[in-house]
């Protein structure tokens, strides 16, 4: 969007946005699509120029991180604990997603923590962000070979709504959609992000 913002007149061709924001041609694609289905761009059926579909305002103030981490505390563990995964909270940043939040998978096997990392915009907590906010999920294989992650968003409530996403990291067959076994984590990861997103703590006092 701050790209589109720079050139709200000539606008961006969907190229030149994969190029300038080095990402892969199908993963700019699949951004752009949902920021189309959420309103936020438009574009030209002819040159496939993207422009931004009205006035952009400046973005909502960041959400108070304690408090998210502190409302998802609870939740996190618990779809840990379901899924025998491990589990990621991560809100918006400039080069992509900020993890704020990580539980470790429930064994014994050496593990490093992330909070704090960043992830590029082609990650699944990214793509969740990015997407319709209508409890799907999404899947990208890790850099780790033999592991995915599936994303959902997270609406939070409140005088300033904003988006987090909720990520489940673990073997590939198992959250692969392809592999067509991930309906159990899928239906783990919605109930989180449900009760996540409706958790009174996330509702600032006015």
């Amino acid at each position: 969007m701050r790209l589109l913002a720079q050139h709200p007149d000539d606008g961006v061709t969907a190229r030149r946005l994969a190029s300038t924001l080095h990402l892969p041609a199908r993963t700019a694609c699949a951004l752009v699509d949902g920021l189309r289905a959420e309103g936020l761009v438009r574009q030209d059926p002819g040159t496939d120029v993207l422009r931004p579909a009205g006035p952009l305002v400046p973005s909502a103030a960041p959400p108070d991180v304690n408090l998210l981490r502190s409302s998802a505390m609870n939740w996190a563990d618990r779809l840990a604990a379901h899924s025998g995964l491990s589990v990621l909270l991560a809100v918006a940043h400039p080069d992509g997603v900020r993890i704020v939040h990580h539980v470790f998978r429930p064994d014994n096997s050496p593990q490093h923590l992330l909070t704090g990392e960043t992830r590029p915009a082609g990650c699944a907590l990214a793509r969740a962000l990015a997407g319709p906010h209508d409890g799907r999920c999404v899947y990208t294989p890790e850099a780790d070979a033999g592991t995915g992650s599936l994303a959902v968003a997270v609406d939070c409530p409140g005088p300033v709504p904003y988006a987090a996403a909720l990520a489940l990291v673990g073997p590939r067959p198992a959250l692969d959609p392809s592999a067509g076994g991930n309906g159990r984590y899928e239906e783990l990861l919605r109930a989180a992000a449900d009760a996540l997103a409706t958790d009174s703590a996330l509702t600032p006092s006015r």
